[in-house]
């Protein structure tokens, strides 16, 4: 979901190199600069060359390849607009789940009622039940609206602590792993 997730990488004398790019305007043209090019180990992001320190090259480029590049690193305006939104959506996907969850019954309880002469709407009318629960259903919405229905769990000590030697097992089992693979 980030936003900047793309890495550039550039093919410099038969290398690649992790690199910025900076691009400039002037007198309508378009320019992009390589700005320090460097080898990082994939494992662990440690830089293990650096080929310049400050700009490599500078090269003229048409505007649509500016763009295109732009679009690609996720620097473009498009992106940050389609970023926007995602983030909107991902944020906002219990809410989604919810209004679907409501959305669903609602829409069967529509098609049975006019394919079969309003039976659920007579079964709700007759039965006193059903009229009890939608009461409660109605009234418990309401109430928690101003005052949610949660039941709060608090962490203490002891959970953190076991949740530490978890994650510290875990990774003590990880490691035991990795040199049972490298032997």
């Amino acid at each position: 979901m980030g936003m900047f997730w793309n890495v550039t990488e550039v093919l410099i004398e038969g290398g690649w190199y992790r690199c910025g790019l900076i691009f400039r305007e002037e007198d309508n043209r378009c320019f992009v600069a390589i700005d320090h090019p460097m080898k990082v180990d994939s494992l662990t992001s440690r830089i293990t060359e650096v080929l310049k320190d400050g700009q490599y090259a500078e090269f003229e480029i048409s505007k649509r390849k500016a763009t295109l590049i732009k679009f690609l690193e996720n620097r473009h305006q498009l992106n940050r607009i389609s970023f926007r939104i995602r983030k909107g959506v991902y944020e906002r996907r219990r809410t989604f789940l919810i209004f679907s969850l409501a959305i669903v019954p609602s829409v069967l309880f529509y098609l049975i009622n006019s394919a079969y002469q309003n039976v659920i709407i007579h079964l709700i009318a007759e039965n006193t039940w059903v009229q009890t629960l939608f009461f409660f259903l109605t009234v418990s919405g309401f109430i928690s609206i101003f005052h949610p229905f949660t039941i709060k769990k608090e962490i203490n000590n002891d959970d953190i602590k076991a949740l530490a030697r978890e994650v510290l097992d875990e990774e003590r089992q990880k490691e035991i792993d990795r040199k049972r693979q490298s032997v």
